[in-house]
């Protein structure tokens, strides 16, 4: 059952393939049925043909992988974002789904994506190939009325988001994400320049001298029989008057509509300045995020140390969810933080004990992607029953190379 890149041939059997798994249909004959590749993307996928009783022309199990940068610790690592993962019914139970995913790993291992990110509604599956679950989206629903009474913000104006400014926001969205794990940077080719489809709109926060502080976007519903009007898909600002501010700028809506959907980052600053108790969490189903490290060395080399740490430990991780050479994350390493730099050495499991190092932490696959992404502790990860031990000043110094905010995914403007 080999696993080979699909070309713009295979496009349509891929299209039917998909659609029979997520729903859809495609019509091959129609004259906007799909004739390229989109940019930023390869597709693999296994032929029914290579197998017995199998037919010509039909992909028996194909998925996309989407060549994504993350931010990372301060700094930016390349990750492969997995979607449409499907297996045609007449191939389920053969074996196909591992192979499928053992595939698509090694092909994020030769595109150098030290990375792999995907949405689950059943994380189990992936979970046995090393997939983590690193965080949850997540939404409130709020009364538009409390926005309503909150005090304007000096020194702040709104400024319509138009195809002139769009590029404002894209680089203060940069920006601010920049110290944000597993925030997708959204770069052409895979994000567009110019403006997204309507009906989404923006407006940016800047002050007097036109310096940008905060954006917010949203789209407005028009069948909002639950009340809910406004799908708010982020807000952020530099500052927590900025934040204020924007929440602000949504309480216009309130003489049109009675409750706004606000799309969240994990532990976003905006929950500390909503300005009542009465927003409530959005009972619709939300799948997990699962990240998976596919290159433990390049994950680190992409990360930045805090600039007062300093010192070196060894890094053993064991990883038996894949066949040898699929990925590289387990392995022997020397892990060493100076003047804000990480650097890494593989080392041979029997001599990596002779370093000079402040000791050895030991870690199974699935706590390593846990802590690799940020965010999180070794004790977090014994906690969730993952494999993660270590000598107490080598858990210490992971703990603080690997601090910050939780991860965060938030696909879109």
């Amino acid at each position: 059952m080999p696993v080979r890149e699909l070309t713009a041939e295979d496009l349509i059997a891929y299209r039917m393939l998909s659609a029979g798994a997520f729903g859809g249909s495609v019509d091959p004959s129609a004259a906007d049925a799909p004739q390229s590749i989109s940019p930023g993307r390869t597709l693999v996928g296994i032929d029914s043909s290579s197998i017995p009783g199998g037919q010509a022309g039909v992909i028996a199990a194909g998925a996309e992988i989407r060549y994504d940068r993350i931010a990372l610790g301060g700094g930016v690592a390349g990750c492969g974002g997995i979607g449409g993962l499907s297996v045609h019914p007449a191939h389920r139970g053969d074996g196909l789904f591992g192979a499928l995913v053992t595939g698509v790993l090694a092909r994020c291992l030769a595109e150098s994506l030290p990375l792999s990110m995907l949405y689950a509604s059943n994380p189990s599956i992936y979970r046995r190939y090393g997939y983590q679950v690193v965080a949850r989206p997540q939404s409130l629903i709020v009364p538009l009325v409390d926005l309503q009474r909150i005090a304007a913000v000096p020194d702040r104006r709104l400024v319509p988001v138009t195809e002139a400014t769009m590029p404002r926001l894209r680089e203060l969205h940069h920006e601010l994400i920049a110290g944000d794990n597993a925030m997708l940077r959204r770069e052409p080719p895979l994000f567009p320049e110019g403006l997204p489809a309507l009906p989404w709109a923006a407006v940016l926060l800047e002050d007097a001298s036109g310096t940008a502080h905060g954006y917010v976007s949203w789209t407005r519903r028009g069948d909002a029989t639950d009340g809910i009007g406004l799908d708010v898909h982020e807000l952020f600002g530099r500052t927590r008057s900025d934040r204020v501010a924007l929440l602000r700028s949504l309480g216009s809506w309130s003489t049109v509509t009675e409750l706004l959907r606000l799309r969240l980052r994990t532990d976003d600053p905006v929950l500390d300045v909503l300005p009542s108790g009465r927003a409530r969490p959005d009972s619709s189903p939300v799948p997990l995020v699962m990240m998976r490290v596919v290159d433990t060395a390049a994950t680190l080399r992409a990360r930045r140390a805090p600039a007062v740490l300093g010192g070196t430990i060894r890094l053993d991780i064991e990883d038996g969810t894949v066949p040898e050479g699929t990925c590289r994350a387990a392995g022997s390493y020397l892990v060493t933080a100076r003047d804000g730099a990480i650097t890494v050495l593989e080392q041979e499991p029997s001599s990596a004990g002779d370093c000079d190092a402040l000791g050895t932490c030991r870690l199974d696959v699935h706590a390593a992607a846990l802590l690799l992404v940020g965010g999180r502790t070794l004790a977090d990860a014994r906690r969730l029953g993952l494999g993660a031990e270590a000598d107490p000043a080598a858990e210490a110094f992971l703990d603080a190379l690997l601090a910050g905010p939780r991860p965060s995914v938030l696909d879109a403007f």
